[in-house]
């Protein structure tokens, strides 16, 4: 076993695919099973990289199983959680494949087949720069996740705080961050794509400097896909591959938390590559879009009272106690 773990180390791959796990074991064992019925039907060659963060729900002692008994698994065993950003790169630093696919562990392979996603990739890349390539993503229920975005800016977020992207979700204006004007059933070039499925050639991905670490969490992938792109590299969106993503699936544990964190690192994003003031006029217009859900949770618990509309309230009161708890 040990020969054979060195000969694939040495070796120069076609894909390593990199997860980063905190605590999502049910996740992880249905992602990992995804993925090894996926490219056992193949013709690449793949490796798996687990970057645990300091789980406690028994991943560790599950993935160290896997990597006994796979030769292409791999983990990395965190003695704190790192973050996602961290936490990637240093599977990114071990990885042994020509292009690298980052993916969430609450993610699950669904339909097509990663030798198109390089076939693409490689196709591009003869006549063009290509950048980050994103899959089409599936809610739970089947339903489209818009994981192909356009890059954040003061007006976008205007649209998001006051409810006009959803509103008017055909307009190329007020859906323009999500885009939810399109369908979604071609390729297309994108300023940017989720993190929860995010491939790019490895080479491309040290040069834009990796994922930058100051980000916790969120925020990173807008961040690299906008290096990229300054860097003369086109980001993509492409259908052909799907996956299922249970959307929040890992953080709905802690709501509140998620949304403090995503503010905070949009926060972040506008402060580094734009302006400390654009920073603080994003960060007024994200608490705008707080106070009118609160708002909006009030008139409900009145009119249409019930334990949905309140818990919800009480998320978005908690959001606002964590954003300026620091």
């Amino acid at each position: 076993m040990n020969n054979q773990r060195e000969a694939v180390l040495g070796a120069l791959l076609d894909i390593s695919i990199i997860i980063v796990n905190y605590n999502s074991l049910d996740f992880i064992k249905k992602c990992i099973s995804s993925i090894r019925e996926h490219t056992g039907k193949n013709r690449l060659t793949c490796e798996i990289l687990v970057v645990d963060n300091n789980s406690s729900d028994g991943s560790v002692e599950y993935l160290k199983e896997q990597v006994k008994k796979n030769n292409s698994f791999y983990l990395i065993a965190n003695k704190n959680n790192e973050g996602f950003s961290r936490a990637s790169n240093m599977g990114a630093l071990k990885a042994k494949g020509e292009y690298l696919l980052f993916l969430n562990p609450d993610t699950r392979f669904i339909s097509g087949s990663l030798g198109e996603l390089v076939d693409f990739y490689s196709k591009e890349d003869r006549t063009g720069r290509p950048g980050v390539v994103g899959a089409k993503i599936l809610n739970s229920d089947g339903t489209l996740q818009f994981s192909s975005r356009s890059f954040p800016t003061l007006a976008r977020q205007f649209y998001e705080s006051y409810f006009l992207y959803r509103i008017f979700k055909k307009s190329r204006i007020f859906g323009s961050y999500f885009l939810s004007w399109w369908d979604h059933n071609s390729q297309k070039e994108v300023d940017w794509v989720a993190g929860s499925f995010m491939f790019v050639k490895k080479d491309y991905f040290m040069e834009a400097g990796m994922f930058d670490e100051d980000y916790f969490m969120y925020s990173e992938d807008s961040d690299l896909c906008l290096k990229l792109y300054r860097k003369g590299y086109k980001n993509y969106y492409f259908p052909y591959f799907v996956i299922e993503h249970a959307d929040s699936g890992i953080a709905s544990g802690n709501m509140a938390a998620r949304e403090a964190g995503i503010w905070k690192s949009r926060r972040l994003y506008f402060k580094k590559n734009y302006s400390a003031v654009y920073a603080g006029y994003s960060s007024f217009l994200y608490l705008a879009g707080v106070l009118n859900r609160i708002l909006l949770f009030i008139v409900l618990s009145i009119f249409k009272p019930g334990s949905k509309n309140r818990a919800r309230l009480a998320e978005y009161f908690r959001v606002l106690r964590l954003y300026f708890k620091g």
